[in-house]
């Protein structure tokens, strides 16, 4: 009897065990379902991917054909001409011939001497015209060949160089207080170079000097003879009037007063040979006699590092073709168009070092030098340099700029 009695109220729990099974199954189908689904995306995307190769490999090789179609076409164009030329030297030679047979008449006792001379004149002119005829389609076929050799090496190298070439505008961005004439340089023959005032929409020729006198944003871009383009790089240009330092000299914002700093290397003339070879002590008596002073390190880094306190007188990364860093000696004043900082100090990077006013705070009885030599490359910053020297010595990678 208790078992008969415990058989009702196990039954509902057997039903749920069934049920929370039957759940529990479809949850896995429903599982693998999604599964499935994901693979199938997956293989989806993947065919979808190898039909974009397919295409791209499909117009690749149209390209190809169209170039040898084009190849074909010269080539049976040359042939024509070549079958024309033959015929006409076919003619010639049948010509030499029956001239040839009224040769043989020589002999024969009737035949006027004056015939037969003029008969072995044409045969010769006959044999000359075909000589001179046969020299033309040789050369004429060396021609349209050496321009089918062309149009393939022109072909390969389109096909071969995918790397754009490097522009660089001229004058660099920087404040001026004069107009300028703007140029973009490329490093590649035959290329093509543009610049777009205030912003990217408006392009124009830049083989040519532009005309500028506006603050703003240029932008300007090269593209090579394969057509290899830069992206837009953008240069900022500020154009003052209000220069209070007179010629050759720009001002400088330094710890809240302004500071006339020469726009060269001393004697701050462009073009002229930097002076080496002078004392701390020289140099700044040379300074106070032109009514001026030995820049000071603080003085010289403002100057360097321009309005956005760059590492370089030119940007935050070294770029060895700017500033004279990687050569065997100094250069003239200014040679180096690139190495002009935002204020309008040249040759701040590389070329000599600099002679400041400020001693070295490790050995307070030598001064500090600044901005690097010639053959500094990369230590060549705006930077507190760690080189020091005695005032009173001097040393052929070493000049000085003045400051007022």
């Amino acid at each position: 009897m208790a078992k008969n009695t415990n058989t009702p109220k196990n039954a509902p729990n057997k039903q749920n065990k069934k049920n929370g099974k039957r759940n529990l199954v479809i949850l896995i189908l429903m599982f693998l379902l999604l599964v499935c689904l994901f693979v199938v995306q997956c293989q989806l995307n993947k065919v979808k991917q190898q039909a974009l190769e397919e295409q791209k490999l499909a117009e690749l090789a149209l390209r190809q054909k169209e170039i040898l179609d084009s190849l074909r076409a010269e080539q049976a164009k040359a042939d024509s001409l070549k079958a024309i030329e033959d015929a006409r030297i076919t003619d010639s030679l049948r010509r030499a011939d029956s001239l040839r047979t009224a040769d043989s008449l020589a002999n024969l006792p009737k035949v006027n001497k004056d015939s037969l001379k003029h008969a072995r004149d044409s045969i010769r002119a006959e044999r000359k015209a075909r000589r001179d005829s046969l020299d033309a389609l040789a050369k004429n076929e060396k021609a349209k060949q050496d321009s089918l050799d062309k149009l393939r090496e022109a072909e390969n190298l389109r096909n071969s160089d995918k790397v754009p070439p490097t522009a660089e505008i001229t004058p660099p961005a920087g404040r001026y207080y004069s107009p300028i004439k703007l140029k973009v340089k490329c490093d590649e023959i035959k290329c093509k170079t543009f610049v777009s005032i205030g912003d990217t929409l408006n392009p124009q020729d830049a083989s040519k000097p532009i005309d500028y006198n506006k603050t703003g944003s240029v932008f300007f871009l090269a593209e090579d003879s394969v057509g290899n383009r830069t992206a837009w790089e953008e240069a900022k240009y500020d154009m003052a009037s209000d220069n209070i330092c007179g010629k050759n000299a720009y001002p400088v914002p330094v710890g809240g007063k302004t500071v006339c700093v020469d726009a060269y290397e001393y004697p701050n003339q462009p073009d002229a040979t930097p002076k080496d070879m002078v004392s701390q002590e020289e140099a700044a008596r040379i300074c106070k006699n032109e009514g001026k002073h030995l820049c000071s390190i603080e003085e010289w880094q403002a100057a360097c590092r321009g309005k956005d306190g760059f590492k370089y007188s030119y940007g935050n990364s070294y770029k060895q073709s700017k500033c004279n860093t990687n050569t065997k000696s100094a250069k003239r004043s200014g040679r180096k168009t690139q190495c002009r900082s935002w204020w309008g100090m040249n040759d701040m990077n590389g070329n000599l070092w600099e002679w400041t006013s400020s001693t070295s705070k490790q050995h307070p009885d030598k001064y500090l030098v600044a901005g690097g030599a010639w053959n500094t490359n990369n230590e060549s910053s705006c930077s507190e340099s760690k080189f020091s020297f005695y005032p009173q010595n001097q040393y052929p990678s070493v000049g000085f700029r003045c400051c007022k």
